[in-house]
């Protein structure tokens, strides 16, 4: 090795293969990979933290891939594997591979070839795969400190034998998408494309979901689709190896309807110091291979990536963009990569997306080299609350807030009648957790609560019982539901008690509008007042309230289990109005937290008025594991009489 660190730049060719509704970027580089060299399609991927090409140990019906390469390693005589053992690699929701772990010998332009840890993709299935212009990757992590173990990382290598200057910490990106060829230059940049309008991003790391912390992210103040704020203070990243938008579920489908709704909106990604315009010529895309083959697509896809935005060519192709790292000098030949930022610049010859220029200023001279220790930030620790907005399958969004164990808000439904109802109930123990989740009860009043016109279903009530869990792909409300409908709804449905099991994705981390505070409550009158008591020894002490428009009834009271223990305090809902609509059924539904035996209860169902009888279904929810999530709740029915 030598020890005399060269200003080498190192340039490596990139063109753009066709672009395929996948979400991987379209943009390559070929190098050589064994001895003799074979050639095969790298992409230089700052959205991975290792390295990776397809093998002919694939059998003939796997890794098929646009590309179509694969490294035979038996042909190469410096090749060696570095563990007998095959075992798969996630790209989370993207897909997944069965990876051996070798090394060999990768050559490129201009500098000697380096001996590079990689892993074998020995199988691997599915459209996504398919469609993809590259047979292996180049990982471009955000920091030395977070390589795969069993992988090189290409920059600090190259700095290490002394190919590359660790004074020029520096990766740019340069692709013209019109002449379908680029470069990815590594340990400088071009001075004349880092003029005019321009934008810094400081890295920040992105922890909502551990194990992606090598991503370059940073923070995003705003996004919005045309005029409407569809989110705020989230992450961005800058994924060299993806194309489209992808990441938070809920967001990305909500761009995707409002795009539906038509107007061609702009794109504006808002920062601290700077701001990106994406018109609708840019994210609309002519797919140009693949299923989808000569449509032109809005480029957003769900990947469950929460409170995440991440993107790659789809920006990248109409900016010069230089990935910026501190470097830390461990020792006489050891570097360590510590992240700084993304640099974007406007290309002179293209849209000019970069609407608004940071008030720093990018400069192309050497960086000091730090012999210090460098410490990067952990991930953030958050408690995971279901406070938030929240919507389901259908359409219907509630938005939440919490108050000890006590959960309030409003729901705003897509089905039936639509406008804005309350919500009420109740979680118990522990925040959800990969390996825990939490139960959830909850009560709705449909009885809206703005000005929209009445119908039969103003006397009716809904309970929810589930769990609120933390998964691979964000944060997800999985509840069953009884609607108790008193009335039938001309060509909706008739009188009865209807069963559905719903799911709930987080939009927001905060409701969108904060729930309202109750006005005030005044006593009512109401057959549901008093004590009652069921034949296994349950009780009810309940009394009713009505809000000072009498629209809707609000019970409070007491719940007390024949196993004993402390009460349980009581809050729900109740058809104050079932009288005077002349029903013979009055809706209720009522939450419960028993800390006593860890479950919260849902009780729903009717007062049978002409009998002074109550029949209420019981959902009652338990904290389990993920795995366990089928018998998480319980059903059951109960009938309680009027204590004497």
């Amino acid at each position: 090795m030598s020890n005399k660190h060269l200003e080498n730049r190192l340039v490596f060719p990139m063109q753009r293969g066709p672009y395929q509704n996948n979400g991987a970027s379209p943009w390559y580089c070929t190098l050589k990979l064994g001895t003799p060299g074979q050639p095969l399609k790298f992409a230089i991927d700052s959205g991975t933290n290792m390295n990776w090409i397809t093998s002919a140990f694939c059998p003939a019906n796997q890794c098929v891939h646009s590309a179509g390469g694969r490294f035979d390693a038996q042909s190469s005589s410096t090749f060696a594997f570095t563990d007998c053992l095959q075992r798969p690699y996630s790209f989370g929701p993207w897909g997944t591979m069965q990876v051996e772990s070798a090394s060999d010998v990768l050559t490129m332009p201009c500098v000697t070839p380096l001996e590079t840890q990689l892993l074998l993709a020995t199988a691997y299935d599915g459209e996504q795969f398919k469609q993809l212009d590259w047979d292996g990757g180049l990982g471009l992590p955000c920091s030395s400190a977070y390589v795969e173990g069993r992988s090189s990382f290409l920059l600090q290598a190259l700095m290490r034998d002394g190919q590359l200057s660790p004074a020029h910490p520096f990766v740019a990106f340069d692709w013209d998408n019109q002449a379908r060829n680029g470069t990815c230059q590594m340990g400088g940049v071009d001075p004349t494309k880092t003029q005019g309008p321009h934008l810094f991003l400081a890295w920040s790391v992105y922890s909502t979901l551990a194990g992606v912390e090598y991503i370059w992210s940073a923070d995003l103040k705003s996004y919005s689709v045309g005029s409407e704020l569809m989110a705020s203070n989230l992450k961005f990243a800058l994924d060299s190896g993806s194309s489209q938008f992808k990441g938070d579920d809920g967001l990305m489908r909500r761009t995707l309807a409002r795009i539906a709704q038509g107007g061609e909106p702009d794109i504006v990604l808002g920062f601290a110091d700077g701001e990106i315009t994406l018109g609708a010529n840019l994210y609309n895309c002519l797919i140009e291979e693949g299923p989808q083959k000569g449509e032109r697509l809005p480029q957003f896809a769900p990947l469950g990536l929460a409170d995440l935005v991440l993107v790659g060519s789809l920006v990248m192709e109409y900016c010069y963009t230089v990935y910026e790292y501190q470097v830390v000098k461990c020792s006489h030949e050891v570097y360590s990569l510590a992240p700084v930022g993304m640099w974007l610049f406007n290309r002179a010859d293209g849209p000019q997306i970069i609407t608004r220029s940071s008030s720093k200023y990018f400069t192309p001279e050497a960086r000091s080299i730090s012999n210090g220790k460098l410490a990067l930030p952990g991930p953030s620790i958050e408690t995971v609350s279901v406070a938030g907005t929240w919507k389901n399958d259908y359409g219907s969004v509630m938005n939440l807030a919490v108050s000890g164990q006590h959960i309030y808000g409003t729901y705003h439904s897509s089905t039936g009648s639509t406008g804005k109802y309350s919500v009420s109930g109740f979680s118990l123990g522990a925040a959800p957790n990969r390996e825990k989740n939490q139960p959830i009860a909850l009560a709705i009043n449909w009885r809206d609560l703005g000005a929209e016109p009445c119908d039969p279903s103003w006397n009716w009530t809904s309970g929810l019982s589930g769990q609120f869990s933390v998964t691979a792909t964000g944060e997800v409300l999985t509840l069953s539901h009884l609607l108790v409908a008193t009335s039938g709804f001309p060509e909706l449905t008739g009188p009865g008690t209807y069963v559905d099991k719903l799911v709930y994705r987080r939009v927001e981390k905060q409701p969108r509008l904060e729930p309202p505070s109750p006005s005030t409550l005044l006593p009512v009158e109401n057959a549901l007042t008093g004590s009652w008591v069921a034949g296994d020894g349950m009780s009810l002490v309940l009394s009713v309230q009505g809000d000072s428009t009498q629209r809707m009834g609000i019970v409070r009271g007491r719940l007390t289990c024949p196993s004993g223990g402390a009460d349980s305090e009581v809050r729900g809902f109740t058809d104050i109005n079932a009288v005077a609509s002349k029903l013979q059924r009055q809706s209720v539904s009522l939450t419960a937290a028993e800390a006593a035996d860890a479950k919260v209860r849902t009780l729903c169902g009717t007062l049978q008025l002409a009998e002074d009888v109550l029949d209420l279904l019981v959902l009652a929810s338990t904290s389990v594991a993920p795995a366990n999530a089928y018998l998480a709740t319980q059903i059951s029915s109960i009938r309680f009489t009027r204590a004497t």
